[in-house]
């Protein structure tokens, strides 16, 4: 098993290690390209930030155009109520005009609180003429219009009134750059680039996302879509290209390396699970030899008995009686292997079925008890039954709770002492749970082994036990399954060379059972 399991590791490692190895080396080898290809494409990634910008700047103004593009009467009270929450949510919006294209004349004119600048500006025919065969189009284009250093006037058709009536916002640019772009700005910059607006003509900064303007480094600039003479500008923030790069480069060799760690895990985990699998096969190779062991044996009593008798060669009465117990006790310990072997299957694929009904153990144990004393006298064991209660009602499955105790007290036996063999069973009562117990004075079970006693196919094997105590390590798995079943638990207490005690804990209420 250990060189199937060299061999299996070795198969994977190559598989697995060797690529991870190779591209490792090319990752650091190829740094350089890494830096270039980063340079090539760094102009085209600024551009596209410069883009972000842009396009949130026509996001906000198109929002501002929906929310007036209503088909309402501009002088009416929902037009009113609309034009106030657009004042109230951007303080940068100082005057907004309705004018009827086709009377030529202003239907209503609203001024956000403290400001009274006035519009003195009327849309050309052929500026109307365009924007109406864009709204044709359906697409509803913004128009912009600078009218002072710090008043900047932006008008549209209303899809509202097919064209016919135009709408004119006047906002202050520097207010706007700070209240409706400043957000999207610091979010799209981060700790990585430096991103500013300014005045193209004077070169005055107005916006920046860091106090120190003067730093150097080339920047990269584009005009602004509404916003005319204005720039956005963007640089890296602090650390040049080459360091940029190096640290991408790093950051994913860093990622590779921990790809690496998790791969390698996995191939222990991997390894890990075939060395169970494969404890766990040479587990039920063994459980199929004790098993078949233990069916030969009494098989082969009832075939010699069997034969002894139908040749008549007994000759007395109670010669012939005692074959025919050990007959009939062969054929029960033979059906008892059989049934824990059925038992298991049903439960690795869930079939078996529990019949729940109200049960009282105080009655229960000692039925099951008097069924089991031939098997107790044939093995010399004195067993005796105590309870503090005279009632114990948990709902259970009785020929399952007989199952358990009966691989209880067959384990008990297995494992007893030599001489002066004794088993208790004790019914106690708890707040909320109701124990059955069995102890015994037997050899008692290691620490080391206590935890692993309850696993399917687990025996302990230390010394000649394997040979002295025949098994098919299926009872105690059993017991732990159908514990689970009825909502309860198995636990043990035991000490080596002083004997154990496994303790049934029934939960007093399962009503979800009945």
């Amino acid at each position: 098993m250990i060189r199937t399991i060299a061999k299996i590791s070795l198969v994977l490692l190559v598989i697995v290690a060797l690529p991870l190895s190779f591209y490792l080396v090319r990752e650091f080898s190829t740094l350089s390209k890494n830096e270039q290809m980063v340079q090539r494409v760094f102009s085209t990634q600024l551009q596209s930030i410069l883009y972000s910008v842009n396009q949130y700047s026509e996001n906000v103004v198109h929002q501002w155009s929906q929310s007036l593009d209503q088909p309402v009467e501009p002088t009416g009270t929902v037009m009113k109520g609309l034009v106030n929450n657009l004042f109230q949510d951007n303080h940068s919006v100082l005057t907004i005009r309705f004018l009827n294209l086709k009377s030529h004349g202003v239907e209503a004119e609203f001024f956000n609180s403290g400001s009274k600048v006035l519009i003195d500006y009327w849309p050309s025919g052929s500026e109307i003429a365009k924007l109406q065969e864009y709204l044709k189009s359906n697409y509803q284009r913004i128009e912009t219009k600078m009218m002072t250093d710090s008043t900047l006037m932006l008008y549209f058709l209303t899809k509202s009134s097919n064209g016919e009536q135009a709408c004119q916002i006047v906002i202050n640019p520097r207010t706007f750059v700070l209240q409706n772009m400043s957000p999207q700005i610091q979010q799209i910059a981060q700790n990585l680039f430096f991103i500013s607006i300014a005045d193209s003509t004077s070169g005055k900064v107005i916006y920046s996302t860091e106090d120190n303007t003067s730093r150097g480094g080339n920047i990269l600039k584009a005009s602004m879509w509404y916003i005319p003479g204005y720039q956005v500008g963007i640089r890296l923030k602090a650390k040049t290209l080459e360091e940029l790069a190096s640290e991408r480069t790093q950051r994913d060799n860093y990622m590779l390396i921990g790809l690496t760690i998790v791969v390698l895990l996995g191939l222990y985990f991997v390894i890990w699970n075939i060395r169970k699998e494969m404890k766990l096969a040479e587990l039920k190779s063994e459980f199929v030899s004790n098993v078949s062991h233990e069916i030969r044996t009494p098989l082969a009593l009832i075939s010699m008995y069997a034969e002894t008798l139908l040749l008549k060669r007994v000759k007395t009465e109670a010669k012939q009686e005692e074959y025919l117990n050990t007959i009939h006790q062969e054929s029960a310990r033979l059906t008892d292997i059989v049934n824990r072997i059925l038992n298991f299957s049903r439960l690795e694929k869930n079939r078996l079925k529990y019949q729940f009904s109200k049960v009282n153990l105080h009655e229960l144990v000692p039925e099951i008890m008097a069924s089991l004393k031939p098997h107790l006298q044939a093995s010399q064991v004195d067993c005796h039954f105590s309870s503090g209660v005279d009632e114990a009602w948990v709902f259970a499955d009785s020929d399952v709770v007989k199952t358990m105790l009966v691989n209880l007290v067959d384990n008990a036996i297995k494992y007893s002492a030599d001489r002066d063999r004794k088993i208790e069973i004790r019914l106690v009562k708890k707040p909320k749970s109701v124990w059955v117990e069995v102890e015994d004075n037997g050899i008692g079970i290691a620490p080391r082994n206590q935890k692993h006693v309850f696993d399917q196919f687990y025996r302990v094997t230390e010394g000649d036990l394997a040979h002295h105590a025949k098994g098919s390590g299926l009872g105690l798995n059993l017991v732990k399954r159908m514990m689970k079943a009825h909502g309860g638990s198995v636990a043990l207490r035991s000490k080596l060379g002083e004997g154990s005690t496994f303790i049934l804990k029934f939960p007093v209420k399962k009503q979800n059972h009945v």
